[in-house]
């Protein structure tokens, strides 16, 4: 069970998806690994792009006021067939304000699979998503 004090920190964060605009590919301040399936349920569909004769898999957010922004992002090999129980890195990027970021993704992560928290458009969600022209 997730302590009062780490869902407050969470709380005071609300990120919201941004589609439609290319991942920040910097150095990785860290790195999870999981099924995929639980990124998606937690995140929703990644958008994709090639790199490196590779299939970059990423969700990008922003805090709500626009000030800060991560991306979560994942490098398959081109054949790869990913199911729901293939099993991705997902490594997250950001310039300023990377614990804040790890700390939220990884309290979403677990939230849902522990079943504490919905998945993505189930429910109630403080999530928004909206194309960047």
């Amino acid at each position: 069970m997730r302590t009062a004090t780490a869902v407050k920190a969470a709380e005071q964060h609300v990120f919201a998806r941004v589609l439609g605009k290319r991942p920040r590919l910097r150095t990785s301040k860290s790195s999870t690994v999981d099924q995929f399936g639980l990124f998606v349920d937690t995140f929703g569909p990644p958008e994709r792009a090639k790199h490196r004769n590779r299939n970059l898999l990423f969700w990008n957010f922003y805090r709500e006021d626009g000030a800060k922004g991560f991306s979560l992002f994942a490098e398959v090999p081109r054949q790869t067939k990913l199911h729901p129980r293939s099993e991705v890195q997902v490594q997250l990027s950001a310039g300023a304000g990377a614990t804040s970021f790890r700390n939220w993704t990884a309290l979403r992560l677990a939230g849902v699979e522990s079943g504490e928290d919905n998945p993505l458009f189930i429910g109630a969600r403080v999530f928004l998503m909206e194309p960047i022209n």
